[in-house]
């Protein structure tokens, strides 16, 4: 990936962060992923020298794993342009209820 390309995906997640499309589980499953790498609470204690590790870099990377799949997937909600928009700067569409 090219300095382009980083700049585009950083826009895109931080698009995906302030979207209210996306639940908040999934906004947050690196802040989770994180926590536990620094919680002194694992499912294998740092103790081990090599087999503590790897799972906490097993969570890290699965999470931004993850975080990368959603990000690339995200499609953020169609800008519409003519529309006009109410008080809250929502697109104010006519209902088609009723209309026949």
């Amino acid at each position: 990936m090219n300095v382009t390309g980083l700049r585009g995906m950083g826009t895109r997640f931080f698009g995906y962060l302030r979207d209210g499309r996306v639940p908040l589980w999934k906004k947050l499953t690196g802040v989770f992923a994180v926590l536990y790498f620094l919680s002194p609470v694992d499912a294998i204690p740092d103790v081990l020298p090599l087999l503590g590790w790897l799972d906490d870099l097993g969570v890290l990377s699965a999470a931004a794993f993850y975080m990368v799949r959603q990000v690339q997937q995200y499609r953020p909600a169609p800008d519409v342009e003519g529309v006009p928009k109410d008080l809250n700067g929502r697109p104010r569409l006519p209902s088609s209820r009723g209309a026949f």
